[in-house]
């Protein structure tokens, strides 16, 4: 052999020493039949030794690959085809004991040409991504990881976060009271910020706001700490100086509550007059009702604990139809912006958002201080890129007129019950009750009426009863149904009667039961109040704005089939009204009782005593029955209330439950 011819083609030996050593891995195939014809160690060590490979068809080599589309690529290369593979999966018996092992792979299929350009055969390269694919899915697995425990610790954030705010904020005759917290997207920890609303003794409303210095468990307790002493110190009837004492003294003990800032204002609903004054704290905004905006002249004293001394009171009033709006520093405190700038943007942002107008199919809150926190958070929020800290702010709206008293004289008929939750609802949605505490209320009314119509007055008699609802300072709405027949005592039987009674004293705070030779009053008094906004930045933003959704009460019932048989899907009130429906319904669907049957309740706007007396009852006739109700329904309460809660499938057991302290 010439040197030309030699450089050329390669040295035969060499060749051979390299393609045994290559790092990759080479196959070579001919035929049709893909026989393999070479394979160099590589290879052999990741099919496992298998005698006879050399000249035997690839088919019949690795019979595994068979439904892994490694022989279709291959019979598109012997077409001419060429193709590649990125980190492929590929299960081999290396050990040819039929366990397979997983491997990963990066390849390349070309034809192996003759001379002429047909097709030969096929050559494959391919190099091991396993270790490369490992690492990766170790990589993402360990971020997965992260991501979860991450939501989970921030999950626990604003569960600590909303343990240690109200839960609710009192629903008030002559001011509408909302808040927005906002715990900052960019840290992953508790804050120290902190509001409340806390009716007093003599009618006046206190408003508060407050910012403890740091973050982490030490500043969310030390804020706790705070709210808590304002709370009692204000309820035990101080005046807006004395509670203030008490909070400094009180933040001086600590170097957790030491320098927290905190403003506090004291409102007269009847009057108007309001009372301010600031440890260290930014200064409310005033908003009138034509979205005129004003920061109140506060002189602030030093931070709390600090020896500031006591802070100057200022001392205005309020008209009808003022709003006033308390926050925390977070609010107002940006990058690369003065605090003056920060401060006459949340103005501009309140005032534009006070005068703006609604379309009806808007989402957002109906009520005006909701409407206001929403819009003002989010907007800032926009403007800024989020925000860097908690960010709280409490909107008061003195209204014009007090919400008057609900009061409704009806006949003592089945067909009054609908046309009365329907005010009622109306009038609770006016004061500003929350969802939970509006259906306790329909319920709550609903047992009183039904008990009056079925037990007050002889059958065919012409009569009525009357409802009347008036909410006081305190935010406690106080409720009667009144009617002129003779009062018959509950009785209690396994079917479900005289679980009325029962059913209200689980539903509402106190309950009063006075009955005379000119008839009966059945009195109800319950606290009520609407859910704090407590959240993540993100979150809010994701959610947007909400508006509840109406109320249809219209009863219908539905058969749906389902894998284990036949549901029943209910929705609407089950009342005194619709119980023949809903029972007839129930043994039609379940035939008698002789079918496994699961009802629906879900939509369920009210489940009535009659409701839970028929559900007694066919407990013992349908065979296998099932009921169905998400935990924050109306009738999920009411089942677990009255002994059903053996139905619900995540029951569990059987035993009387009773209703937790109020």
């Amino acid at each position: 052999m010439d040197p030309q011819s030699r450089w050329s083609s390669g040295d035969p030996q060499a060749v051979i020493d390299g393609f045994e050593q290559l790092p990759g891995f080479v196959w070579i195939f001919e035929g049709p039949e893909l026989r393999v014809v070479a394979a160099n160690p590589a290879v052999r060590a990741a099919v496992g030794d298998r005698s006879g490979l050399i000249g035997e068809p690839f088919k019949q080599a690795v019979p595994e690959l068979a439904g892994q589309h490694i022989f279709e690529l291959l019979d598109q290369a012997l077409q001419g085809v060429r193709s590649h593979g990125y980190e492929q999966r590929v299960l081999t018996d290396r050990d040819g004991d039929g366990r397979l092992t997983e491997a990963f792979y990066t390849f390349d299929m070309a034809p192996w040409r003759n001379p002429d350009g047909s097709v030969r055969g096929v050559i494959v390269q391919a190099v091991d991504a396993t270790p490369v694919v490992a690492a990766r899915q170790a990589a993402e697995a360990a971020a997965a990881t992260a991501e979860r425990r991450y939501r989970q610790a921030a999950g626990l954030v604003l569960e600590l976060q909303r343990s240690l705010l109200p839960d609710a904020l009192p629903v008030l005759p002559r001011v509408q009271v909302a808040a927005h917290y906002l715990v900052a997207g960019s840290d992953l920890v508790a804050g120290g910020d902190w509001f409340d609303a806390v009716p007093l003794p003599d009618g006046r409303l206190a408003l508060t706001v407050g910012d403890v210095v740091g973050h982490g468990a030490t500043a969310a307790a030390a804020m706790g700490q705070l709210r808590t002493v304002a709370r009692q110190a204000l309820q035990s009837g101080g005046s807006l100086p004395d509670v203030l004492n008490v909070l400094d003294a009180f933040a001086a003990h600590t170097t957790a509550t030491r320098a927290a800032t905190t403003c506090l204002a004291v409102l007269d609903p009847a009057t108007g007059a309001l009372d301010v004054a600031s440890h260290g704290h930014p200064a409310p905004l005033l908003l009138d009702a034509t979205g005129n905006d004003r920061y109140l002249p506060l002189t602030p004293s030093g931070p709390l604990g600090t020896g500031a001394g006591p802070a100057p009171v200022h001392t205005c009033r309020l008209a009808g139809g003022d709003l006033l709006l308390l926050y925390t520093d977070g609010l107002i405190e940006r990058p690369r912006q003065s605090l003056h700038d920060s401060a006459r943007a949340l103005a501009a942002a309140a005032s534009a958002a006070r005068r703006g107008t609604l379309d009806e199919d808007t989402t957002l809150p109906d009520r005006l201080p909701d409407r206001i926190c929403t819009l003002v958070t989010e907007r800032l929020a926009l403007a800024e890129g989020g925000f860097g800290d908690d960010t709280t702010l409490l909107a008061a709206h003195l209204m014009p007129e007090p919400v008057a008293p609900l009061h409704l004289t009806l006949p003592a008929d089945a067909t009054a019950l609908r046309p009365m939750r329907q005010r009622m609802r109306d009038w609770l949605g006016r004061i500003g009750a929350g969802d939970q505490d509006t259906s306790d209320l329909l319920h709550a009314a609903g047992e009183a009426a039904t008990n009056v119509i079925d037990h007050a007055y002889p059958s065919g008699t012409s009569a009525t009863f009357t409802i009347h609802a008036t909410l006081d300072d305190q935010g406690v709405v106080h409720l009667t149904c009144t009617d002129q027949g003779r009062w018959r005592p509950p009785v209690r039987d396994p079917g479900g009667r005289g679980r009325g009674l029962t059913m209200l004293h689980g539903l509402v705070d106190r309950v009063e039961v006075r009955h005379t030779e000119a008839g009966t009053t059945v009195s109800m008094h319950h606290h009520v109040g609407r859910p704090t906004n407590v959240t993540t930045a993100g979150a809010a933003q994701a959610a947007g704005p909400h508006k509840q959704a109406t109320v249809v009460d219209e009863f219908t019932v539905a058969v749906v089939e389902t894998p284990t048989g036949p549901a029943l899907r209910v929705h609407g009130p089950v009342d005194l009204a619709t119980g023949p429906q809903f029972r007839t319904a129930i043994l039609g669907t379940s035939r008698g009782g002789s079918l496994p049957l699961t009802v629906d309740l879900t939509a369920v706007t009210h489940l009535s005593s009659t409701g839970v007396q028929i559900l007694h009852e066919v407990s013992r006739t349908v065979s296998d029955l099932r009921v169905t109700a998400t935990p924050r329904s109306p009738a999920h309460g009411v089942l677990r209330l009255t002994g059903l809660h053996h139905l619900l499938p995540d029951s569990p057991g059987n035993g009387d439950w009773a209703p937790p302290n109020r």
